[in-house]
């Protein structure tokens, strides 16, 4: 009996140790056929809304349409293959991942800026899972397209009301830099696009100029990489949210002049121009009394016509 238990014994742990390798095996096989079956949804994805995403502007219904049902059609199949692959690990989050490459020494700020990311990252992608993505303007240049998302008045981050603009650029390039870094690589997504200047320019009720407001087209919040704060977000866009002042009552019509730089393969930008020409409605002005503080650069007058 103890010659069995001698001869038993080993072989049942050489067999566990086999199932456990070989279980271990298909775990590993199944992640890496979800994860190839996630990449194919993904270039599908921007495949699909790159065919359609030079829309005249004046389309804006077509061209939400089309998001929209792209999109359903991307967090269907997203569904179906975690369906076919139940077990294979959650991707950590990017607070956890940020953790890891500090082993466990983010400070507070960094911590406080990683979550309001992931906020924004969320209602980003809440516009699209629940069908509330509604351009109210866009224009096109080159390969890109500028969608504004909204425009509300809402507190300044910067202090007192303000003017808040979101926006998405479908279409942006990117690629992801890897560098060896102790025994271990650390990938980053570059999206190598600059927003260098906006203008802003205004006009009263008879059309004529009354002024501009210009600086940095760079928003105040800008998600290159959105899939880093929710996995399944869809690729192909960068969402920011500028923030302005309320506008001065004088002004009827409103003119968006925005100049993104997109550096190429060699280095070299090339300047893509937007134009988004907007009436004003009466909740993006300053209220009845309120002076208009900000810098306003009255329009030189218009030289006479010639017979």
């Amino acid at each position: 009996m103890k010659k069995l238990l001698l001869v038993a014994l080993p072989v049942g742990l050489a067999l566990l140790v086999i199932v456990l390798l070989l279980d271990h095996q298909r775990s590993q096989a199944d992640a890496c056929e979800a994860r190839l079956e996630r990449a194919r949804l993904k270039r599908e994805y921007s495949e699909r809304l790159g065919a359609v995403r030079m829309m005249p502007p004046d389309q804006a219904a077509a061209w939400r349409d089309e998001v929209l049902a792209v999109t359903r059609w991307y967090l269907d199949a997203l569904q179906n293959v975690h369906n076919r692959h139940p077990g294979e690990p959650p991707r950590p989050s990017a607070i956890e991942a940020a953790e890891a490459d500090r082993k466990g020494k983010l400070k507070a700020e960094e911590r406080a800026q990683f979550e309001d990311f992931q906020k924004y990252a969320a209602s980003r992608m809440a516009l699209l899972r629940e069908g509330r993505f509604a351009p109210v303007a866009a224009a096109t240049s080159g390969s890109l397209r500028l969608d504004l998302l909204a425009i509300e008045p809402g507190p300044s981050p910067q202090g007192g009301p303000g003017l808040r603009i979101d926006f998405a650029l479908w279409g942006a390039p990117r690629f992801v830099e890897r560098e060896e870094a102790r025994e271990r690589t650390v990938s980053k997504t570059v999206v190598p696009v600059a927003l260098k200047s906006m203008v802003l320019k205004l006009a009263d009720a008879k059309g004529k100029a009354y002024g501009e407001m210009s600086g940095s087209g760079e928003p105040y919040q800008k998600l290159v990489d959105p899939e880093r704060f929710v996995d399944e977000f869809p690729p192909g866009a960068l969402f920011g949210t500028w923030w302005i002042e309320l506008l001065p009552r004088e002004a009827e019509t409103l003119k968006m002049e925005l100049v993104a730089d997109v550096r190429g393969a060699t280095g070299v930008g090339h300047p893509s121009i937007f134009e988004i020409t907007m009436p004003i409605p009466e909740t993006w002005k300053l209220p009845p009394g309120v002076a208009f503080e900000g810098q306003v650069r009255e329009a030189a007058p218009e030289p006479a016509a010639k017979r």
